[in-house]
């Protein structure tokens, strides 16, 4: 009896013992696990407050010590993961050092209003306008007794005799002219300004009229003279040929001023005014430009090519431009009086965002999503959203910015999602 008591007495000692060697080891672990937590806590602030560098054109790369960037050997930039009250924690604004700034060569501009010039640019040919070609005929029978414009090309002014017309038709109203010049005025004055009218409407001009009615006896040709300025075309008559009333002898093209018939694209055409300034190039006058105005806007679309045409009228006082001349054309618009405008460069546009980087103090550059209108001449652009008058944003250096930013949005979203585990 006394073996069987002391032997079931040392079975609960040996299970005594060994639930205090569990109860250690799990002790001991816990103290580990939590030692560990601690750690990884600590090790984590102080990664969160580390400064990190990066490669401007390679953000993947990102280092805790500055040099060259293992890919293209460019040197490695301060990168701002972490601002004292843990902004970056839910933002993507840059922070630069001021220094740092300066030496990448950023430049800023600022937002500002103002009109907004536009050129649309086109292509044109030169046209004789319609305003300045004259038909030079005769109004009674004939012939020509001697022909002083005998070709086509030749430049003659107003005023200038074009031919000698003989026509029997004239006759006897010169008859009659020189008959009444030479009795007295007096009561006479009616049928003497019938006469000259007359002989007005044949074509005969004043100052001959003149020369007739001081005549002793009818002239046996009169002659008929240049009524502008400018270049015989489309003759149709030679010394001696016989001429009726209503032909068309010649005609003469004034080419002191041309029009340019330009195309204006649809999208393009609600841009063009009446009045609006133009200029236009050619290849025969290298370097020159010829300055005109808009005077009509035609009232139809070209169906084929989806174009207006416009006219633009160009002086020519020297001769230099020729009807069918092809033309490099811009028209100067001023779409907007007065708009937001920002420089072309500050605007990152991706394809499905158009972002700018705001400056801010102390080195902070925040990126906004906006929206561009109207592009001008000047490399300005219109600004629909996200800027306003006043606001300085980067010109030079925003797309390092943009690197930047993305590989600080990446970072903060790995190391949220670490601690959210």
């Amino acid at each position: 009896m006394m073996r069987i008591f002391f032997a079931s007495q040392e079975g609960v000692m040996k299970r005594i013992f060994l639930s205090i060697i569990v109860l250690a080891a799990l002790l001991g672990i816990s103290i580990a696990v939590c030692l560990h937590i601690k750690g990884s806590r600590s090790t984590a602030n102080v990664a969160q407050s580390k400064q990190l560098w990066t490669c401007g054109m390679h953000p993947q790369i990102v280092q805790d010590h500055p040099g060259p960037c293992p890919i293209c050997g460019m040197p490695l930039i301060p990168l701002v993961t972490q601002l004292p009250k843990g902004e970056l924690l839910h933002t993507n604004t840059v922070v630069i050092d001021p220094t740092v700034v300066q030496n990448m060569g950023v430049r800023t501009a600022m937002v500002m209003r103002g009109p907004l010039t536009k050129t649309v640019r086109t292509l044109g040919t030169l046209e004789i306008p319609q305003t300045a070609q004259y038909d030079v005929g005769v109004r009674v029978n004939g012939s020509i007794e001697k022909l002083y414009a005998d070709q086509e090309g030749i430049h003659v002014h107003r005023g200038d005799v074009l031919f000698d017309l003989s026509s029997l038709d004239l006759l006897p109203i010169e008859q009659q002219l020189i008959m009444l010049n030479t009795w007295p005025t007096w009561g006479r004055s009616k049928e003497i300004r019938a006469a000259r009218q007359q002989l007005a409407a044949a074509g005969i001009a004043e100052q001959d009229i003149d020369a007739i009615a001081q005549s002793a006896k009818p002239p046996l040709t009169v002659p008929v003279r240049s009524p502008a300025d400018g270049v015989i075309q489309d003759k149709a008559i030679f010394a001696g040929s016989a001429v009726q009333a209503g032909m068309q002898l010649m005609r003469i093209e004034d080419h002191s001023a041309l029009w340019l018939q330009a195309q204006v694209f649809e999208r393009q055409s609600s841009l063009i005014k009446v009045g609006q300034t133009a200029q236009a190039m050619f290849d025969s006058a290298p370097g020159k430009m010829f300055t005109g105005r808009v005077d009509l806007i035609y009232p139809h679309v070209d169906p084929q090519s989806r174009t207006t045409m416009v006219r633009i009228t160009l002086d020519n006082p020297s001769d230099d431009l020729k009807p069918g001349m092809y033309a490099q054309v811009g028209i100067v618009t001023t779409p907007l009086k007065d708009a937001p405008l920002a420089p072309r460069e500050a605007v990152i546009d991706t394809g499905t965002r158009q972002i700018a980087f705001k400056a801010q103090s102390q080195g902070h550059f925040e990126p906004i999503d906006v929206a561009m209108g109207l592009v001008g001449d000047d490399d300005r652009v219109q600004i629909l959203s996200g800027l306003k008058e006043g606001d300085t944003v980067v010109t030079s250096g925003q797309f390092l910015l943009e690197a930047t930013s993305r590989t600080n949005e990446s970072l903060l979203k790995m190391r949220q999602n670490s601690l959210a585990h």
